[in-house]
């Protein structure tokens, strides 16, 4: 390119992605023509933002449009094409072919760059019978919000079924419940929110079904049928059932667009493959956001990360690129959070079960404290995960949830797995501390101290699922006051509340291991402490009754 002409750039995607490098392009050289491309009527739309417009707490869905082409033109001289669609890309002429979707005329332009930021599309459910449905709904887009409102005001809605349960269908379950619907949820998998361990999530599942959404976990939607005799509609589950409704909205994953850029001959496996500059296999030729491959840093493997925030900083790296001020994409963690109802989840890095198929052979702490001091007012616990090496106690991964604070531990914790820390590092971190706002030994530091016995082998925590149908294994010792126990317990426990312990510690025999249990572990932690003193051999019930109850361990047991 001759250095007396100006940049050809052209975008394609108006979202976070490709308005990140379109206006860091711009930022960076004044003299650019910078071109977007967008297919939709509108351009920076939030769509994370989508199913909070569609539960009311964003009363406008209009706030949803952060930018209009008139706005980008005007503050930073981008030419914005909406209703615009990319047909096909020449890599050799470096050329585009788009088509007016008002006019239906295609036109060609010429780039020196081209960045694609076409992010990802909704999957497509495989159930027979969706020919010419009225009442079955995608929730993804901004006109999907308005398609689903507007069918449920028009029809009187009175029932809905929700078919996916990731973060988009249970924002969908918990507005559709609050409109006074009454709500179902189909996921294919045993457990709603499957980044997160079975346990944690069935803290969700709890909290769907208090507010009365009935779960039908583990099976398939395989057909959707029409009753005309009594003016229903239905879907026939993979177990043979069938459940009627009035209205079916699906959220069940995105797929990366990447018909186009295979189609133009560029490297695409599940993503479109870049390197650490987001560079295509083709040098001029960018990709950024959802429909990229970008690298796990735990599992060092390609994945999809369907998030905003990578979106952001791959676009505004990628403009860096362009103009040579180039820094990498160190790759993702996959740290996310969602709320369902009253609680709050988060989650860092990744679950223990992923961890284990990639060779991992991770070891984790189940912690419960207040989100702030006790006695302070309006303290809330919340529960606390997190997965480390066992002989270097390296942060794997965090999970977290509660009503309130989880979002300030998941983001120290991320930072610290990004950092390479490990629990020893967690021990002695110094975090802000005011009694309104948490503790002088904050949860993470706490979840750091009980990772870091577990590692001195100073602590040895025995899990819920390792004990479930293995209860004759062990003199069970439950340590919390007796009219706890008197309401519940764990199967064939005795109760020897901690004060007593030493007192009646005769009682208990050397001769077969010993778990001791207690509330939430601490105390379960001082009695290991004694026993283990004591020439016991002994095990902590890693969590305590409450991670035993709230997870379904005590529900499994019963079954």
């Amino acid at each position: 390119m001759s250095e007396d002409r100006s940049l050809r750039i052209i975008v394609v995607g108006g979202t976070a992605a490709g308005i990140a490098a379109a206006v860091r392009c711009r930022r960076l050289d004044e003299r650019a023509s910078i071109t977007i491309i967008e297919k939709e009527s509108y351009v920076s739309h939030a769509n994370s933002g989508v199913p909070y417009a569609l539960e009311g707490v964003i009363e406008k869905d209009t706030t949803l449009v952060q930018q209009t082409p008139a706005g980008l033109k005007a503050r930073f001289n981008l030419e914005v094409h909406i209703n615009t669609e990319l047909i096909s890309i020449s890599k050799e002429e470096h050329m585009v072919v788009v088509q007016s979707l008002d006019s239906k005329k295609s036109y060609n332009i010429r780039y020196d760059k081209l960045i694609l930021a076409q992010g990802a599309e909704p999957a497509q459910l495989q159930i027979d019978g969706l020919e010419n449905v009225q009442n079955f709904f995608t929730m993804r887009k901004q006109m999907d919000l308005k398609r689903i409102k507007d069918y449920v005001v028009r029809h009187e809605c009175q029932t809905a079924i929700v078919i996916g349960g990731g973060f988009i269908g249970l924002r969908a379950v918990e507005y559709l419940r609050h409109l006074g619907l009454q709500v179902s949820l189909v996921e294919s998998n045993d457990q709603v929110y499957c980044t997160f361990d079975k346990d944690i999530a069935h803290y969700l599942e709890t909290e769907l079904q208090f507010n009365n959404v009935h779960l039908y976990l583990g099976m398939r939607a395989e057909r959707y049928m029409r009753n005309e005799a009594e003016d229903c509609s239905c879907i026939q589950l993979s177990d043979g059932s069938t459940v009627s409704s009035d209205l079916f909205v699906t959220a069940v994953g995105l797929n990366p667009r990447v018909t186009i850029a295979l189609n133009a001959g560029l490297a695409v496996k599940r993503g479109v493959v870049v390197n650490t500059f987001m560079q295509t296999s083709d040098p001029d030729i960018y990709a950024v956001g959802n429909m990229v491959e970008t690298e796990n840093r735990l599992a060092h493997s390609p994945s999809i990360l369907a998030l905003g925030g990578p979106g952001s900083r791959q676009g505004r790296l990628v403009a860096d690129h362009i103009y040579k001020r180039a820094s990498v994409y160190s790759g993702d963690v996959d740290t996310t959070i969602s709320r369902v109802f009253r609680l709050t989840a988060g989650i860092t890095g990744m679950p223990i079960q992923k961890l284990r198929s990639i060779g991992y052979n991770p070891l984790w702490v189940t912690i419960h404290t207040p989100d702030h001091e006790g006695y302070y007012p309006a303290s809330s616990h919340l529960t606390l995960r997190i997965i480390f090496e066992a002989y270097t106690g390296r942060l794997l991964g965090a999970q977290a949830v509660g009503k309130v604070g989880v979002d300030k531990r998941i983001d120290v914790l991320s930072t610290a797995l990004q950092a390479g820390m490990s629990v020893f590092d967690l021990e002695q971190l110094e975090l802000s501390y005011a009694p309104q706002y948490g503790s002088s030994r904050d949860p993470v530091n706490l979840a750091g101290c009980t990772a870091s016995n577990v590692v001195r082998r100073d602590l040895y925590v025995l899990h819920p699922d390792e004990l479930v149908g293995h209860t004759s294994k062990w003199q069970i010792i439950d340590v919390r006051r007796a009219e706890d126990f008197s309401k519940d317990h764990v199967l064939d426990a005795e109760n020897i509340p901690i004060d007593k312990l030493r007192q009646d510690i005769a009682s208990i025999k050397k001769d077969s291991p010993v778990l001791v249990y207690s509330r939430v572990g601490y105390h379960g932690y001082i009695a290991y402490r004694i026993l283990k003193q004591l020439g016991y051999e002994a095990a902590n019930l890693d969590g305590g009754w409450k991670l035993w109850q709230s997870g379904g361990y005590q529900a499994r047991m019963q079954k």
